[in-house]
């Protein structure tokens, strides 16, 4: 059996496509590789993907844009917060690109690492953290290359049950690394992946008893998705789950992956995604992210569904 030694991808719920198109191709600098549909309701909510150049697992973040979901709100029980890895020099540049993009931030220290809080137009947390990657950036926005986003960082739940949130990182062979000490609120204790270390590799559990219990809806987060490898060993690891407690789903066909889930005990859901095949699947790398696409399996009327889903634009 393999290990879980990074960060595969992280879902959240978005109100407008367009808006959050923009948001994550314009200012971010990400590359969007992939427009399809949440599966289960083809024909009213997309699913899009954001990343690197061709979509490597540990630099994806995805979202459904549901329109008329009521707006919810982040506290204890599930994620709140998403980092992705920036260069060490490349925190005068992002500020200054927030600030023409008047995008409010706080530029705060934690462990080694100086992190630039933000929220998108949703309200979902995220935050710019220095940090090492294996993942090249993309070079195709107006964001330089040097300074470019590569990949994921980390995640930050905020847990019901944090010693529950503990034992299941530590199912996974997640160590605890670190932790700070917030004075009136609370702990932050930080998990990272086996390994040599290469991004997409840090969790982070937030102890805060006394804080209020989250609500999802949009501008929240639906999942956190951990890299398996190959599906043998996502079975194996579903096992393992299983005999610690942690009750997994069955798999699930997600086209560029196959996936696994569970709830950890401090309410935050864990997906167990396979590397591959990958968003090239069926499209090419030049192409990514320019149309709509539907797996065969799901049996649709592709024109049909792309003529009730709102139009994007690119710039």
């Amino acid at each position: 059996m393999g290990e879980i030694n990074r960060l595969h991808h992280v879902t959240a719920f978005a109100s407008d496509a367009q808006e959050n198109l923009d948001f994550f191709e314009s200012v971010l600098g990400l590359r969007f590789v992939k427009r399809t549909v949440r599966f289960d309701i083809p024909e009213k909510i997309y699913h899009l993907y954001y990343g690197d150049e061709v979509g490597t697992a540990g630099s994806i973040v995805t979202f459904f844009p549901i329109e008329d979901m009521e707006q919810g709100s982040i506290g204890k029980g599930g994620l709140s917060g998403c980092g992705l890895v920036i260069p060490e020099d490349s925190v005068d540049y992002w500020t200054g690109r927030f600030d023409d993009h008047d995008i409010t931030y706080e530029v705060t220290k934690r462990f080694d690492e100086t992190a630039i809080e933000f929220t998108d137009r949703d309200g979902t947390p995220f935050e710019l953290v220095t940090g090492e990657s294996d993942i090249d950036p993309w070079d195709g926005s107006d964001v330089p290359a040097e300074h470019a986003i590569r990949g994921l960082h980390s995640v930050t739940i905020h847990s019901n049950d944090p010693a529950g949130t503990f034992r299941a990182l530590e199912t996974m062979n997640w160590s605890r690394v670190g932790r700070q000490d917030y004075p009136q609120a609370g702990d932050r204790v930080r998990y990272q992946a086996p390994g040599e270390g290469k991004g997409a590799e840090f969790v982070d559990v937030l102890v805060r008893p006394n804080a209020p219990q989250g609500v999802m809806g949009t501008g929240t987060f639906l999942h956190v998705a951990f890299d398996t490898g190959e599906k043998w060993e996502q079975k194996e690891w579903s096992d393992r789950f299983r005999d610690a407690g942690l009750i997994t789903t069955s798999r699930k066909d997600r086209d560029y992956f196959w996936s696994m889930y569970f709830t950890e005990p401090g309410g935050a859901v864990f997906e167990f995604a396979t590397e591959g095949p990958g968003v090239t699947l069926d499209e090419d790398v030049s192409e990514l992210g320019e149309n709509l696409k539907v797996p065969d399996w799901l049996d649709v009327d592709i024109d049909y569904i792309d003529e009730q889903l709102p139009n994007l634009s690119r710039d």
